[in-house]
C-alpha cells in the first residue's frame, strides 16, 4: 500500500513530535486537510466565481460591437444603443437610431499632420452637408486616444462585396442603372456645392439593406444567402446606394486641389497619375472605372 502524501504541516508535526505516524493518522490528516479547504471554498459567494465580462466601450449612448471594416487609420465597429440619451451637440445631427457604424481612427504617430486635416475636412464635409445618397454622420467624439464618428449604418455592406457575391459574377443591367441612379444623384449634390470625392470605387459605395426581391436577376452564389435575403424582404424604397469615406473629399477652392496625387490608383482618372491639373474629371473617371467592373 502506497503511503499518503506528506505535506509540510505533517512534516513540522513528525519533527517535533519524535515519532513516526501511522498509516491511518497521516490519512485523517490529509482528510481533514481536504475537508477544511471545502469548507472554506463553500463559504466563498457564487457570484465570486461568475466570469465577468470586460468593460463595454460606450460612444455617445452606443455600445461598441463587432468590427464590421478595417483600414490603414481606422477600424469600423457595430454600436447598438444601450440608453435613450445621447451626446450629440448642436452641430451634430440628432438620432434616434438603434443600431450606427462607428469609425475609430487612432491618434497613434501613424496618424500624420496631412491625414488629421483629411479628417477634419471629412468630419466638415459630413456635419454640414446631408443627402439621401451620402452617409449620415451622427456625431463626432475625441479622446485622448481616438477619434469617433458615429455614422448611419448601411447593412447591405459594399458594393464590392454585393458583387463579388453574385451568381453571374456581375450586376444585372438594371440593377447596375438603379444603383448607378443613386450615385450619380450624390455627386451631383457635391458637385453643386463644388465638391469633389476624389475615391470613388465600390468598396466606399454602401447599401443600406441586402438586396430586394425584386431585383430578380442577381441571385446570389451562397443559397443560405439567398434564404435570408428572402425571410427578410427588405422594402425596396428602403434600398439605396450612399456615399461613404470622404477622406479624399474637397472644396474646390483649395489651390492645391487638381495637382494631389491621392485616391485609389485602380480608380483614378490618368489625368491625376500623370499630375496634371483637373477638377471633375476626377470623378467622372472614377465613374467610368467602376461601371467596368
Amino acid at each position: 500500500m502506497q503511503l499518503p502524501a506528506i505535506n509540510h504541516k505533517q512534516c513540522n508535526q513528525i519533527a517535533a513530535s519524535g515519532t513516526i505516524p501511522s498509516q491511518v493518522e497521516l490519512l485523517n490528516s490529509s482528510l481533514e486537510t481536504v475537508v477544511s479547504i471545502e469548507n472554506a471554498v463553500a463559504s466563498i459567494p457564487p457570484e465570486s466565481f461568475s466570469v465577468r465580462p470586460p468593460p463595454v466601450k460606450l460612444i455617445a449612448g452606443y455600445a461598441i460591437q463587432g468590427r464590421l471594416g478595417s483600414g490603414s487609420f481606422a477600424s469600423v465597429f457595430r454600436g447598438v444603443r444601450v440608453n435613450n440619451s445621447t451626446n450629440n451637440s448642436a452641430n451634430d445631427h440628432a438620432t434616434t437610431q438603434d443600431v450606427v457604424a462607428i469609425k475609430a481612427i487612432s491618434r497613434s504617430e501613424k496618424l500624420s499632420k496631412k491625414i488629421l486635416e483629411n479628417l477634419e475636412i471629412e468630419i466638415s464635409i459630413l456635419r454640414n452637408y446631408r443627402h439621401p445618397n451620402i452617409v449620415e454622420m451622427y456625431h463626432v467624439e475625441k479622446t485622448t486616444g481616438h477619434y469617433y464618428l458615429v455614422l448611419e449604418f448601411c447593412a447591405g455592406g459594399d458594393l464590392q462585396r454585393l458583387i463579388r457575391s453574385r451568381n453571374a459574377g456581375r450586376l444585372s443591367e438594371t440593377l447596375s442603372r438603379r444603383l448607378f441612379r443613386d450615385l450619380a444623384s450624390g455627386l451631383r449634390f457635391l458637385y453643386e456645392r463644388q465638391l469633389i470625392h476624389r475615391d470613388i470605387k465600390p468598396q466606399n459605395l454602401l447599401l443600406t439593406g441586402p438586396l430586394p426581391l425584386d431585383e430578380t436577376e442577381d441571385c446570389s452564389k451562397d443559397a443560405t444567402e439567398e434564404e435570408n435575403r428572402t425571410k427578410t424582404d427588405f422594402p425596396t424604397e428602403k434600398f439605396s446606394l450612399k456615399i461613404a469615406d470622404f477622406g479624399f473629399a474637397r472644396h474646390l477652392q483649395s489651390t492645391s486641389l487638381a495637382e494631389t496625387l491621392c485616391g485609389s490608383p485602380l480608380y483614378m482618372a490618368p489625368e491625376i497619375l500623370q499630375h496634371q491639373r483637373c477638377v471633375y474629371i476626377v470623378n467622372i473617371e472614377n465613374l467610368t472605372m467602376l461601371t467596368s467592373d
